[in-house]
């Protein structure tokens, strides 16, 4: 019998959302919860999660899960190499997830799987080339090219967030200095929100968190800078500055048909986009002008249907290997 349903899971640095999903993608029933702190909270949660949304569903029905993490994944060894934002680098994730769910794991870094869910049901249909960043708590993102995922010699490529921006840049959360990271995630737009108020600049940053700098947060700022809050336009109008050019970068490097743009703050602030667009029609080399810039298609559920098809792959891949 071959499977009908499989689990997406996507953690990210604010909260874990899990889905059961259907071979065309659709979303059947789904769960969200907050984030934990501690790293085997984390994993707790995540099987939590998916014992939640295949509850009442026929094993024989299901292919597998999979999982996207904020990570450097080791694809091929399936391990948790490095985790920014969690405490996950060197917990042994596929492992405690597969035991407790009783179904096959299968993970892989979060801009990988929305890579995947992009391109099998979203923005990116059809493409054989492209790039898909996501911009939330960091910049994670994906390649797909020559027609699949480019994982690079372990699984780690796709690092976008962790291009140079910067010789001399500000500390990144990884600890190195200079990332895209550092300059236009969500993470270092609020982290120079805050230092801005602190320091009696932006009014309306100020009033709309209620003069309590922790209250601050990327919404806080996009919502300041819709009613016209110098400080707060100059923010956003740093970090999609620094943001485009970087994406000249990879336009000049991989030539991709199109640059998909998703994640939490990607997707609410339209200058990502625009500012991507001015910057490639303005510095990229010649012939790559033409490159296409679209806002992704699938928004949170990239992650889940991502996470759904890779696990479905992996079902698939195995049932033929029996033929």
């Amino acid at each position: 019998m071959r499977a009908s349903f499989a689990v997406g899971v996507d953690v990210g640095g604010t909260k874990i959302s899990a889905g059961l999903v259907e071979r065309k993608g659709r979303i059947v029933r789904d769960t969200v919860t907050t984030t934990p702190a501690e790293k085997y909270a984390i994993v707790d949660a995540i099987i939590e999660a998916v014992l939640e949304v295949v509850r009442g569903t026929h094993p024989s029905e299901l292919a597998g899960a999979g999982v996207g993490l904020p990570a450097q994944i080791d694809f091929r060894r399936q391990t948790v190499e490095w985790c920014t934002n969690l405490p996950l680098a060197g917990v042994d994730v596929h492992s405690l997830v597969q035991s407790r769910v009783n179904l096959p794991v299968v993970i892989d870094n979060d801009g990988e799987v929305a890579v995947i869910g992009e391109e099998r049901h979203g923005a990116a249909k059809g493409a054989r080339d492209f790039v898909m960043v996501t911009v939330g708590t960091g910049i994670g993102g994906g390649l797909f090219l020559g027609g699949r995922p480019y994982r690079g010699h372990r699984g780690f490529g796709g690092e976008i967030g962790h291009m140079l921006a910067d010789v001399d840049g500000i500390e990144c959360p990884c600890g190195a200095y200079g990332h895209l990271e550092a300059y236009a995630s969500r993470s270092a737009l609020v982290r120079d929100a805050r230092a801005a108020a602190g320091m009696f600049k932006g009014a309306a940053i100020k009033r709309l968190a209620h003069d309590d700098l922790d209250a601050i947060d990327d919404d806080t700022v996009i919502a300041a800078a819709r009613e016209g809050d110098e400080v707060a336009l100059e923010l956003l109008d740093r970090a999609t500055f620094v943001f485009g050019r970087a994406m000249v970068g990879i336009v000049n490097l991989l030539d991709p048909e199109l640059i998909v743009i998703g994640g939490g703050l990607g997707e609410k602030w339209p200058g990502y986009l625009d500012a991507t667009r001015a910057a490639i029609d303005r510095e990229a080399l010649a012939g790559r002008a033409d490159v296409q810039v679209v806002p992704a298609a699938l928004g949170n559920e990239a992650g889940i249907v991502g996470a759904a098809a890779l696990a479905f792959d992996e079902y698939d891949s195995r049932e033929e290997s029996r033929l």
